[in-house]
């Protein structure tokens, strides 16, 4: 029997409440909404988690709307370091890329990583040697637009990713970004981190994690969410909830998508917006901002 599909997305969690008026959110929930349905159109049609996670997120930092891809942000030094990550569930297998600055597309080359090497993390210019090999386009460094200007005026933190489960039961997680805004050059947070930006476990669910990197990185926060719904059978939402929990009380902030293998969806967050879209197991079709 097929197993039930389901995917989130998410664009990044933050004071989204200051692009009230912009026309931003509004910009944002549309992309998401469109991109959601055509996914999930795909998934219906046989489409792999895999290459549906994959489209997901190229499309996010396609779009120049979130602090990822095109829409990335300049470290301190003026320059933009990219970092992304991507990890399929059926046998664990991983990939991901740090520091690179000459990639259209880092989420393409963290699945060579995962699909072509033998290696999970490759950072700085060997990553940028990986950008044609991978199938990424290579970019000037006028290719990246921070992506509005009320991002360039106020400090700005973003990450866009993907959860998805496909027909065969197979969970992809993915997650791509340029980091915060102004960030010291050489930072590196938890989005290509497997286990704290990202994680993936068929039969049980996988995580793409959005926030203050920082907290993700101390409390492993993708990979204890998984552990927290494997060993002690907890939903999607209460697992996701207690490490969110923990990471505010910890001085954090941020949000994440969770699915598992059920279908069943949850988009946490503890800022006052993250920019999201998920389709569960039932069709039921959430998109939002705030």
């Amino acid at each position: 029997m097929p197993s039930p599909i389901a995917l989130a997305l998410h664009g990044g969690a933050g004071n989204l409440a200051r692009y009230a008026g912009t026309g931003r959110l509004e910009l944002a929930e549309e992309m998401l909404n469109n991109l959601v349905r055509t996914l999930h159109q795909g998934l219906i049609g046989g489409s792999s988690a895999l290459d549906v996670a994959t489209l997901a997120v190229m499309a996010m930092e396609d779009s120049g709307l979130f602090h990822a891809g095109k829409g990335s942000s300049p470290n301190s030094k003026g320059y933009v370091e990219l970092d992304a990550s991507i990890m399929n569930g059926r046998e664990r297998t991983a990939g991901s890329i740090a520091a690179a600055t000459n990639m259209k597309n880092p989420i393409k080359a963290a699945r060579y990583v995962m699909e072509q090497t033998q290696q999970v993390l490759i950072v700085g210019p060997e990553a940028d040697l990986l950008t044609r090999a991978s199938g990424s386009e290579i970019v000037a460094p006028d290719y990246f637009v921070p992506c509005d200007e009320v991002g360039v005026a106020l400090p700005s933190m973003g990450t866009v990713g993907a959860v998805v489960l496909d027909l065969s039961g197979d969970v992809v997680a993915a997650t791509s970004t340029g980091g915060t805004l102004r960030k010291r050059a050489g930072r590196v947070g938890d989005a290509p981190i497997i286990g704290a930006g990202t994680y993936a476990v068929n039969n049980v669910g996988g995580v793409s994690c959005t926030g203050v990197g920082e907290y993700f990185l101390r409390t492993s926060a993708a990979s204890r969410v998984i552990a927290r719904m494997d060993l002690l059978g907890e939903s999607p939402g209460a697992a996701s909830g207690s490490i969110l929990s923990e990471i505010t009380e910890m001085g954090g902030s941020g949000g994440m998508i969770v699915i598992d293998h059920r279908g069943t969806v949850a988009m946490p967050y503890s800022t006052q917006g993250m920019y999201r879209a998920s389709i569960d197991a039932r069709g039921t079709i959430v998109v939002g901002c705030l």
